[in-house]
């Protein structure tokens, strides 16, 4: 059956990278690498250096780009329009899956911070497997977020005695 690994690689600095995704970059067979235009080549070139800097056999994987849909920052309906920017990623990611992942093998994406907050990338993931087209498992490999890099680069911590720690986003903050 597929695998699909969704690791977390930190907030941008390569020593984030934990070492249990050091051993699931090691397991990756095709590395799935979205590409955001020219502005953010950065980022997917970075992908590409820590995979350098931690996969021991540089011939043991492949990396397969895809373009990201462009999102529609000027909709009035913010939230209609990430549905319909992720609806055409889980269309990609769908394609991606089935034509360039063997049977066997195992497919990996490598997401900023933690997978679990705040990225998209593992609702997209489940609407892949909604639309039943592609069968596969996955697992998540959590990252260290930019919230904790910032509270430990500040040493603050983001709990207080009997309080609550509430994380969100820039446009809730108004």
């Amino acid at each position: 059956m597929k695998q699909l690994c969704v690791i977390g690689i930190g907030a941008g600095d390569p020593d984030h990278v934990t070492v249990q995704a050091v051993k699931a970059f090691n397991r990756v067979d095709v590395f799935f690498v979205v590409e955001k235009g020219a502005a953010n080549d950065d980022l997917a070139r970075l992908r590409r250096d820590i995979c350098d800097r931690y996969i021991e056999d540089p011939s043991s994987y492949r990396l397969v780009s895809v373009d990201d849909p462009v999102r529609d920052c000027t909709a009035p309906a913010y939230e209609a329009a990430v549905e319909a920017w992720r609806d055409e990623r889980a269309l990609r990611y769908e394609r991606l899956i089935e034509d360039e992942l063997g049977e066997d093998e195992t497919g990996g994406f490598l997401v900023w911070g933690d997978p679990c907050l705040y990225d998209g990338t593992l609702a997209i993931i489940e609407a892949v497997l909604r639309r039943g087209r592609v069968s596969f498992d996955y697992e998540v490999i959590p990252g260290i977020s930019a919230v904790s890099a910032l509270a430990a680069r500040h040493r603050v911590a983001l709990n207080r005695v009997g309080g609550a720690v509430r994380i969100t986003t820039g446009r809730r903050l108004a």
